[in-house]
């Protein structure tokens, strides 16, 4: 019968038939080698991590041991006391301690220890020259001293000395025990003059070695950088005096030369102790230069994926057989309105590849069926209202100042999306899209590194968005002002995996405000001149009328007022020079207000010193200038009458915070305030000055006449501290 002769209901049966039992099959094909790759790659991820857990256990403990011939080395190079039974007693000391150890030592040149040799000529511990070279060690199993061998030549003291840096030896034989040496130069002021070191035992690793299982039959050895055998569970013979490279097996050789360069990997290779197809993983110890090697039979670690191979086939062919017959009865059941439901979706497919989502599927068929022209319909209802508003949303964005990006958190920020819009700086969306163009090319040089530390502050510090406003170049090469801000998308674990954001243009903003600073800074300038004229027409006044007058008191009233003028003439100043004329730096402030009385009070010729200790923070001008002028006035009354002449005498200012309260303190050590003046009610106008500057900023005052004179004035602001100022 010809193929077109047959009726609908046998092609559909062998089209979903043929097609399921294709299916089916590609995917138990794929789904087994999957599988399979998968337990292949695990089995050797597992003897990957068998090595490397032994090999980080080996270099913890070689740590342990390079840093306590470290620390001998250390304290030989700070160590004056010259004292040989003292570095006997600490070097015997950390042997008993350290069990691992098998010898700790110093070895100094020729009288560089105490410059005494001569007087220990063949003592413990020493040679024929009464060189200081005490060795402690249990090389026999006993705890004794001998002096050092053949430093003159080995080297563990020849390689430290022409280095002068730390260094660790290829294993070697010392007095017939297989030993490695972790040394250090001892220095005094720059200059070598020994080494100190300890000296481990390899014979342990014989016990771990045994110890180590890898499926039934792997093994484990160690090497050292050269390729010499270490250790060995079975080839004893080999430690000490074989290499790798003896073996002349390729794959070896290039596994030697791999640990000598300090890499890890895996090899497979004939096994030449057991003949064996095996898989060798070697890691590096690099404390010690070391190579942990896992040998493991290639057929041992793979024969579980055999078996999940096998038991996945007979899954699957059990599987295909079953599908096959459900596929039979599917298309049994749906070839009657077939016709009709692929009819009327391949003309909803046509319009909709033309852009045309009005049509709708029938929804008149068979109940079984209705469901799928009605999802579809509810599909096409979807995307014609998205279409609807993602057409909508472009024409607001593109009608905006804003322009929306996308940016990869990659070097450069490549672009990943931009709206049209990106016109009003020259470029096109299809220019940077198309071309790939990196953000970066377009900030202004200048602003990079500050565009660069500011994502870089909020990527590492977990924020989620960030705004700054920088310079950009614009195709043209104009310069102009944008402000952006950047949402920052995060991945499952938190790591920041793509940028997005708007970039508004500012530019006439910015001019606005450099207008409006230059404007400020005039105004400012045309202020500070006038009020500064002023205080020292004021100043120049008071010099004149005191003239006039020949009492001292009378006198000495007109000069303390003009040091108050030129008091308010210092606060004004630092207002003038502070940015917003709004706060001030109170240390800084502080500072040059001391500065001024010491010389107004020529404290140079004095006994009596200032010291201040002020916190760095900024003050409001209505708290910073009451509290100068009360600084000036409490430490103008101390120097005047807290010290008798000749007498030596220290004033301290202090400033702290608790919280959110401030803590002023300004003292002497002088003859101090007589207990029956109520500094609050005195006739001294400084100190009436005082209580009322206080409660001017809402704070309080105390006196203390326990050691000469303290008040303590507290108040509340809200400042910004940020280091701290001392005098």
């Amino acid at each position: 019968m010809e193929w077109k002769k047959l009726p609908l209901r046998s092609k559909l049966t062998l089209f979903i038939l043929v097609g399921t039992l294709f299916v089916l099959l590609t995917t138990t094909a794929v789904i087994i080698s999957s599988v399979t790759s998968q337990e292949e790659e695990l089995a050797y991820q597992q003897s990957i991590e068998i090595a490397r857990k032994y090999a980080n256990q080996f270099d913890a403990d070689m740590k342990t041991d390079h840093a306590i011939g470290k620390t001998i080395a250390i304290s030989m190079s700070q160590y004056n006391s010259a004292d040989r039974e003292e570095v006997n007693d600490m070097l015997r000391e950390l042997l008993v301690t350290n069990p691992n150890l098998v010898g700790t030592y110093v070895c100094y040149e020729a009288n560089a220890f105490d410059g005494r040799d001569n007087e220990y000529i063949d003592a413990p511990g020493h040679d024929v020259t009464g060189r200081f070279i005490p060795y402690w060690n249990k090389l026999t199993g006993e705890l004794v001293l001998d002096p050092l061998l053949d430093y003159d030549s080995l080297e563990y003291y020849q390689v430290p000395k022409a280095i002068e840096a730390d260094f660790v030896t290829e294993p070697y034989f010392y007095e017939g025990v297989f030993i490695i040496s972790f040394v250090s130069p001892i220095m005094k002021e720059g200059q070598f003059v020994g080494i100190g070191g300890v000296d481990v035992s390899l014979n342990y690793l014989d016990d771990v070695m045994n110890q180590v299982k890898a499926f039934d039959t792997g093994y484990a050895f160690m090497t050292g950088n050269s390729g010499i055998m270490i250790s060995h569970p079975t080839n004893k013979e080999s430690v000490g005096f074989t290499t790798l490279y003896d073996y002349d097996i390729p794959k070896i050789n290039k596994m030697a030369d791999e640990i000598k360069n300090g890499s890890s990997g895996y090899i497979e290779t004939v096994d030449p102790i057991t003949g064996e197809i095996s898989v060798m993983f070697y890691e590096p110890v690099q404390t010690s230069n070391f190579a942990f090697i896992l040998v493991v039979p290639k057929d041992e670690m793979l024969a579980g994926v055999a078996a999940l191979r096998e038991r996945l086939m007979i899954i699957f062919a059990m599987s295909i057989i079953f599908m096959g017959g459900v596929a039979f009865l599917i298309s049994e059941s749906i070839t009657r309105p077939i016709n009709r439901i692929v009819d009327g979706f391949k003309d909803i497919s046509d319009d909709a590849v033309s852009g045309k989502l009005d049509l709708r599927a029938n929804t008149d068929v068979d109940i079984d069926f209705r469901k799928i022209p009605e999802s579809l319909n509810e599909i096409l209802d979807t995307l014609q209202e998205s279409n609807r508003l993602k057409e909508e949303m472009e024409k607001i964005i593109e009608n905006s100042p804003a322009i929306v990006f996308k940016w990869r958190t990659e070097n450069n920020w490549p672009i990943e999306f931009v709206s049209k819009n990106i016109t009003q700086f020259g470029y096109s969306r299809d220019e940077l899209m198309t071309n790939n163009t990196l953000y970066a090319s377009m900030i202004h040089p200048d602003d990079l590194k500050k565009v660069e530390d500011e994502l870089n502050t909020n990527v590492k510090g977990g924020h989620s968005e960030f705004n700054i406003e920088y310079r950009i170049l614009t195709k043209s090469g104009e310069v102009r002002w944008v402000d952006e801000r950047t949402f920052i998308r995060r991945d499952e674990s938190g790591d920041a995996d793509l940028l997005q954001g708007i970039v508004v243009d500012i530019n006439e903003r910015k001019r606005a405000e450099e207008k409006l600073l230059k404007v400020e800074d005039i105004r400012k300038k045309e202020i500070h001149h006038r009020i500064k004229n002023n205080l020292q027409v004021i100043s120049t006044l008071l010099y004149l009328e005191s003239e006039k007058f020949m009492e001292k008191d009378v006198i000495d009233a007109f000069k303390n007022s003009r040091n108050r003028i030129r008091t308010m003439a210092l606060v004004h100043e630092k207002l003038y020079q502070s940015e917003d004329m709004e706060s001030v730096g109170f240390a800084e402030y502080s500072r040059n207000l001391i500065n001024y009385l010491s010389q107004s009070y020529v404290l140079e010729d004095s006994k009596v010193t200032i010291e201040l200790n002020v916190k760095d923070i900024y003050l409001s001008m209505d708290t910073a200038i009451p509290l100068g002028i009360i600084i000036n006035e409490l430490v103008s009354n101390a120097l005047k009458y807290a010290f008798n002449d000749g007498e030596v005498g220290r004033i301290n200012i202090e400033m702290d915070r608790a919280g959110d309260e401030f803590t002023l303190i300004v003292s002497d050590n002088g003859i101090g305030i007589p207990e029956e003046i109520d500094f609050r009610a005195t006739e001294s106008l400084g100190l009436q000055l005082v209580t009322t500057l206080v409660e001017q900023i809402y704070g309080s005052i105390e006196l203390s006449r326990e050691h000469g004179t303290q008040f303590t004035i507290k108040f509340e602001e809200h400042i910004q501290q940020t280091a701290e100022v001392r005098e």
